[in-house]
């Protein structure tokens, strides 16, 4: 899968556990923020642009479930159009930690504004009442002042080839929809996130994860 086009449920959920996995042994994300996670949005984009700025890209949704595992997620796609003075190109990856059943909600419907389901959240400045917290890391170049509007929005079609047909992702992030076929990338993405919760993971299905060639992988 190249960096800017979006994979199958397989092939997402391989990339989300390299992206997490680079952010939690890094220490870019304390052990106690996933633990505490009520979901995940891991996915990887470029933006780009030149007085009119763009971004694309694609990645998975994940909630925890109330007994505390983690179902299999809900694939999405990431857009957005920006108005502004911008100059540059550069790609990335992102983990939003969604901290209340609010965003994870928001989330799960087909089509959300990043930047309002961050408003969910009011305007604390503390990290433990935020309700959406946000890393990034990104190879490139990119500068300037811009009014970003970023769109979370479902895969509906990878989310029917995994789950079967009228699977919604508030289904899938409540775990009422079964995967027709685990592969790899989901079983190795359950032990990167025991891994980033400070939990015992099977440690030779995590060394299988190799983050490196994600697009904002830091050297």
């Amino acid at each position: 899968m190249g960096f800017f086009q979006a994979g199958s449920m397989n092939e997402e959920c391989e990339k989300a556990a390299k992206i997490l996995k680079g952010f939690a042994e890094k220490k870019k994300i304390p052990p106690e923020v996933i633990n505490n996670a009520k979901g995940l949005a891991i996915f990887s984009g470029f933006r780009g642009g030149m007085y009119l700025a763009g971004a694309g890209g694609s990645g998975i949704v994940i909630a925890r479930l109330a007994d505390g595992t983690w179902p299999p997620p809900s694939a999405i796609s990431v857009r957005s159009g920006s108005f502004g003075i911008v100059y540059g190109f550069d790609v990335y990856d992102c983990v939003c930690v969604l901290n209340t059943q609010a965003t994870v909600d928001a989330y799960a419907r087909p089509e959300v504004d990043m930047g309002m389901v961050a408003a969910l959240g009011g305007s604390s400045k503390s990290q433990n009442a935020a309700s959406v917290l946000t890393y990034t890391r990104s190879r490139g170049l990119y500068g300037g002042v811009t009014v970003e509007g970023t769109v979370i929005k479902e895969r509906a079609d990878i989310n029917e080839t995994s789950y079967g047909r009228g699977a919604s992702s508030t289904e899938i992030l409540e775990g009422d929809a079964k995967v027709r076929e685990e592969g790899a990338g989901l079983s190795r993405l359950g032990e990167v996130l025991k891994q980033a919760a400070g939990q015992t993971a099977d440690r030779k299905i995590v060394e299988q994860v190799a983050e490196e060639d994600t697009p904002g992988a830091l050297e």
